[in-house]
């Protein structure tokens, strides 16, 4: 099994506020509350732990949040190695009403610098040479107040040294980060649309936007669809992923579930597209349950087999 690191650079405690009949501008109590590490690539990590790969997880944390993040990721089993600063690693709020459609959140902004930075890439660097690391999942955002390519020095060390790096980020990060040309890119559909500045109407635009992408020179690009299920689009091939009908409790973590499901496939050398079920599975399963950034093995394992993998 290949070693797994996740990169999180903007990670952050996540709060989970479970309430019934939600008032703006009132008081109001809340029925449940969980708090948790959280990050796009804490979730990953999470995630792909479950699935039994080897991961540890990377990224910088900062002040009296970071020491609390920490302990959640120890309590939680998941290896890590992370840069302190003096920076306050921010809290992100999500407030659940059954009542409501959809999550409310509030999401707090975190500082970071260029001279962290610059320490965490001398730890990142150590840690390629180290652990024996063959995949790399950045994820997320970055701290203000380090450049928006931070990711690309990231992807070329893991290049030089063979090491698959997928990206999952969006933004001017994503746009800095392709030109370093990682293994895999995943944006959504409306991420995509903001890449390539166009509106998509139909599957075939999607694919023919990933294709174009593609032939810069990113092996790989696997785009979210929502409700539609997802497409891999690779140097050859093209495959649509689908998956049935089902409860949906919970979309918040999908995608970085996703990306777990593609690295623990990667991790165990399934070919590729296998590893495409495997994250459309995984993808699914988070949303059938409560939590955020988790699967259930029973979900997963009574809905790997109906996920439809076609080659478009």
């Amino acid at each position: 099994m290949k070693k797994i690191l996740t990169v999180t650079l903007n990670p952050a405690i996540d709060v989970r506020y479970n309430v019934e009949n939600m008032r703006i501008g009132e008081v109001n109590r809340t029925k449940h509350i969980e708090k948790n590490a959280g990050g796009k690539g804490i979730n990953v990590s999470r995630v792909a732990k479950q699935l039994g790969g080897d991961i540890l997880a990377t990224g910088i944390v900062g002040g009296f949040t970071g020491k609390l993040f920490l302990s959640k990721l120890n309590a939680d089993g998941i290896k890590n190695d992370f840069l302190e600063t003096l920076n306050e690693t921010r809290t992100c709020i999500a407030v659940i009403d059954k009542n409501i459609k959809g999550i409310t959140e509030f999401l707090e902004s975190a500082e970071g610098t260029e001279e962290d930075y610059k320490k965490f890439t001398e730890k990142y660097i150590s840690i390629l040479d180290n652990e024996k690391i063959e995949i790399v999942c950045g994820s997320g955002s970055l701290l203000k107040g380090i450049g928006k390519d931070a990711y690309n020095i990231l992807i070329e060390e893991a290049l030089k040294r063979g090491i698959k790096f997928i990206l999952d980020t969006s933004g001017e990060s994503l746009v800095k980060g392709m030109e370093a040309k990682p293994f895999l890119i995943k944006p959504n559909q409306e991420e995509l649309e903001d890449l390539t500045g166009k509106k998509f109407n139909s599957l075939s635009e999607v694919v023919d936007a990933a294709k174009e992408i593609v032939n810069t020179g990113i092996e790989n690009v696997m785009v979210t669809l929502g409700g539609d299920g997802a497409v891999l689009v690779t140097k050859d091939k093209v495959y649509k992923g689908t998956f049935p009908k089902v409860e949906i409790k919970n979309t918040v973590g999908s995608g970085d579930s996703t990306i777990a499901g593609m690295a623990y496939g990667l991790s165990i050398d399934k070919p590729m597209d296998e590893c495409f079920r495997l994250a459309v599975a995984c993808g699914t399963t988070n949303a059938m349950v409560d939590s955020t950034g988790s699967i259930d093995h029973e979900i997963l394992k009574d809905i790997l087999p109906k996920i439809k993998i076609e080659e478009i």
